[in-house]
């Protein structure tokens, strides 16, 4: 993995930052997250527009924990991608992949650049299963972690509320570090055959 800050390239060859949240960047993940509009918001855990509930997520960081991944555009924040694992417990190694991008920045490969980010520091720390959680009408997210190799492994029928008090279906997708790693070794190497 290569060390932060970085810049990557998104798909119409717009060039983003990438850098590990700090503490003292609270403010403007706040702010932020308060630009988002209602209908990218209908499906979050947490009512992301009052601060205190930001600071519980992500004051007094512990990378171990919780990783966050900002990218910016013109320093400006465009997006968030976040890995979640429990400090303690039988889930230890399952770590939630957690991804929120400003809408002029949506389905431009930002959301595929931070899952490979976090896969990476997943396999840094030792998370063996990657988890992903969404309703059933977020057809475009779940296609997108399809193509990423996140398979669905349930589908809980009417488990969650949406802000609007909709009952939705919670589809949850997971990826297997360790296979999916020894995949793209048996790839490369494979391919690497072909070529010599």
């Amino acid at each position: 993995m290569d060390e932060y800050p970085k810049t990557v390239k998104l798909k119409d060859e717009t060039k983003v930052v990438l850098r590990l949240m700090k503490n003292e960047d609270m403010d403007t993940l706040v702010k932020f997250y308060q630009t988002i509009p209602e209908k990218d918001r209908l499906f979050l855990r947490i009512d992301i527009t009052d601060r205190k509930n930001v600071e519980q997520r992500f004051g007094n960081l512990d990378y171990n924990y919780v990783y966050p991944v900002l990218a910016f555009h013109n320093d400006k924040l465009i997006g968030i991608g976040t890995l979640f694992r429990p400090e303690f417990g039988w889930m230890r190694n399952l770590g939630e992949v957690r991804v929120l991008i400003a809408p002029d920045y949506q389905r431009k490969g930002l959301a595929t650049i931070f899952v490979k980010e976090l896969f990476f520091w997943a396999l840094k720390v030792k998370v063996y299963k990657l988890q992903a959680e969404m309703t059933e009408v977020q057809e475009s997210a779940i296609a997108s972690f399809e193509r990423m190799g996140f398979r669905k492994e349930a589908t809980l029928k009417k488990h969650v509320t949406d802000i609007r008090g909709r009952r939705r279906d919670l589809v949850i997708m997971t990826l297997d570090v360790e296979d999916f790693w020894y995949l793209m070794e048996d790839y490369v190497e494979s391919h690497e055959f072909r070529i010599h």
